[in-house]
């Protein structure tokens, strides 16, 4: 397991989001954490943060599961080695902060079953 990692969001990042979801936040995101900072950026204003009762889920080209400080993109876990945050775990602790993401009242694993369940009827 990777090991924890420091404060995820930097200081400039944390006063940005206090004055909401527009352009202080972009650009502070984008000189702190680059290209991952836009991306979460819109995932966190595309309202694409999701909180089941079990995961916070980031709807991406796929559907990224972040838990603490650990997301199952390859991004976190073969470019960034699980030793800095991915666009994903940026998203989930701004939509943390500021509580800006849709609430689903189910288990992520069990909405899983389901659908994967009525795909596979389907074809």
């Amino acid at each position: 397991m990777y090991p924890p990692m420091p404060q995820i969001l930097k200081t400039e990042v944390v006063d940005a989001i206090k004055k909401g979801v527009g352009y202080e936040l972009y650009k502070q995101l984008l000189l702190n954490y680059g290209k991952r900072g836009e991306k979460a950026f819109f995932y966190l204003r595309d309202r694409r943060v999701k909180k089941y009762k079990d995961f916070f889920v980031v709807v991406g080209r796929e559907e990224y599961i972040v838990e603490e400080f650990f997301c199952t993109c390859l991004d976190f876990q073969v470019r960034l080695k699980g030793k800095r945050p991915c666009a994903h775990i940026i998203a989930v602790e701004l939509a943390k902060l500021c509580d800006f993401y849709d609430k689903i009242d189910a288990y992520y694993v069990d909405f899983m079953k389901r659908y994967t369940y009525k795909r596979r009827q389907v074809f």
